[in-house]
């Protein structure tokens, strides 16, 4: 079995991420496999350790298509459908296609065919799966959710963050700096909580394009920072009293399975994927999209009920068995087999 892995995404986000998360799993048990990605793509440096892993370099959906001898091929992301498409005209690859996101699927006719054609179409989560069939009813669908990336935490270097921040309780939010992901609720949250709770910093991580209008919103307020992109991710979030993901929309929210692992309560919105990670008041705590009092009020139920939260924890942390990175390439290699022997 051949598997030619295909993402054409122009940065790196949780897509990048899973993609790399599988590519090594497989890896592992001996799979082969081809990634087809951009020039210059971080997903060559996150991957440059396997020297199994085959490599094709291309800027279009377009181009790239020399003559590959894989079985099947991955699609990772939206323009990656495209290429797999192209592929499948050319030598009657089959392919399948993990779709991230929950927004509506254009309509054209490029598009169509090219969903269309996909011997499987892979949602993260049931809000994805809706949304593909409604747009394409006859593709079959399966869900498998993304993994945990299992980003290590140092006990040191743990303490050491907490020691930034003498006598505060810390609630972050790590991700993309975007509208949708919910940034400026939280820092509404923020803003509400200023008095009542000063011992409470609140705590951004990671860059994005509506970087510079999210730091408006927070323009004084002095219990909320930006601290851009950290390598040690999971220091960072082993650190946290509470973990928040407010998404306005979301495919799923696998930043929620990182925070789970390293025991930190998490409080979610209600939109999307995300409750397909957060059971509320099972898990964690769900709240309605674009609601900062409902946010803050949830933020303080979790740090005034330190048993609570502490089983919050503990029934996510039991939970994570299912989102591992070998159980989420088991899952593949099955449709793979699948997909290959229909």
């Amino acid at each position: 079995m051949h598997i030619c892995h295909v993402n054409l995404a122009g940065g790196f986000s949780g897509g990048e991420r899973q993609t790399v998360n599988l590519i090594r799993e497989l890896a592992k048990r001996g799979i082969q496999q081809s990634l087809v990605a951009r020039p210059g793509s971080r997903l060559w440096a996150e991957l440059e350790s396997i020297q199994s892993l085959g490599r094709r370099e291309t800027a279009h959906f377009l181009l790239g298509h020399g003559k590959g001898d894989w079985d099947l091929v991955h699609c990772h992301d939206g323009k990656s459908v495209y290429w797999a498409w192209i592929e499948s005209r050319l030598r009657r690859t089959p392919y399948v296609v993990t779709r991230r996101v929950d927004n509506p699927i254009g309509t054209g006719r490029l598009t169509s065919a090219a969903y269309g054609g996909a011997a499987t179409v892979v949602c993260l989560s049931s809000a994805i799966e809706s949304v593909v069939q409604q747009r394409l009813g006859r593709v079959d669908t399966v869900i498998i959710p993304s993994s945990f990336s299992g980003f290590p935490a140092a006990p040191d270097a743990v303490e050491a963050i907490r020691q930034q921040y003498p006598a505060k309780r810390l609630v972050g939010q790590v991700g993309r700096l975007l509208k949708h992901k919910g940034y400026h609720i939280t820092i509404e949250a923020a803003r509400l909580l200023g008095s009542l709770r000063p011992d409470v910093q609140f705590i951004f991580l990671g860059e994005g394009p509506d970087e510079q209008w999210l730091k408006s919103q927070a323009q004084g307020l002095p219990n909320v920072s930006f601290l851009g992109h950290k390598d040690n991710v999971g220091d960072w979030l082993a650190a946290l009293d509470v973990f928040v993901f407010p998404s306005l929309s979301e495919g799923l929210g696998s930043t929620i399975l990182e925070a789970m692992q390293h025991r930190v309560p998490v409080v979610g919105a209600k939109a999307g994927g995300i409750p397909d990670l957060i059971s509320d008041k099972a898990n964690g705590l769900l709240v309605s999209p674009g609601d900062p009092e409902a946010l803050a009020s949830a933020i303080q139920f979790i740090l005034d009920n330190p048993e609570q939260a502490a089983a919050f924890a503990d029934a996510a942390q039991a939970g994570l068995t299912a989102f591992s990175p070998a159980s989420v390439a088991e899952r593949y290699l099955g449709l793979y087999s699948a997909t290959l022997q229909s």
